[in-house]
């Protein structure tokens, strides 16, 4: 009588072991959920941050779009002017190349990954910064090299609070 109790014992506290399949998936939803709060991964769309970041990849979706729709205006604007319609394929790329990067911007920042979304508005700012080295270039310190290096700053600004650690 003594051995089936024990074995009963042994059977029971195994059961109490063992995972259930319910319970390993709750606990790694938990482990996820705390990872995601402690690394501060989530960025909710009623932060002020988020609000900060959504206003480049807009802004640079909208400015592609006047490129497409109308180079000359977009060009004068960008601080190159062009009036010659041999010229309107690169207008219209750079305008292809706006709307994608806004789309790639905002696809991360909808889903509140906000460590991908940081590490692309780091990488992103090589595009002002590049823009307005072209600029200095063509017209010196024109008053367009300071809305793209400013929008560069501000990129830099946003992306340093989307990175940084609680």
């Amino acid at each position: 009588m003594y051995r089936t109790s024990l074995a009963l014992n042994r059977q029971s506290s195994y059961l109490q072991q063992a995972p259930h399949f319910n319970d390993g998936k709750r606990k790694r939803r938990e482990q996820m959920n705390t990872t995601t709060s402690l690394d501060g991964s989530t960025l909710r769309r009623n932060s002020p941050l988020f609000w900060c970041t959504l206003l480049i990849p807009v802004a640079i979706i909208g400015l592609g779009i006047n490129f497409i729709l109308n180079p000359v205006g977009a060009s004068t604007g960008f601080g190159i002017p062009i009036h010659d319609p041999a010229a309107f394929p690169f207008m219209w790329i750079k305008g292809i190349r706006d709307i994608f990067s806004g789309l790639v911007v905002l696809t991360f920042l909808f889903r509140g990954d906000r460590r991908t979304t940081g590490i692309l508005f780091a990488i992103a700012v090589f595009i002002p910064v590049g823009d307005g080295l072209v600029i200095l270039s063509h017209l010196g310190f024109a008053p367009p090299i300071f809305i793209h290096w400013g929008t560069a700053l501000y990129m830099m600004i946003v992306a340093a609070f989307l990175l940084r650690r609680k």
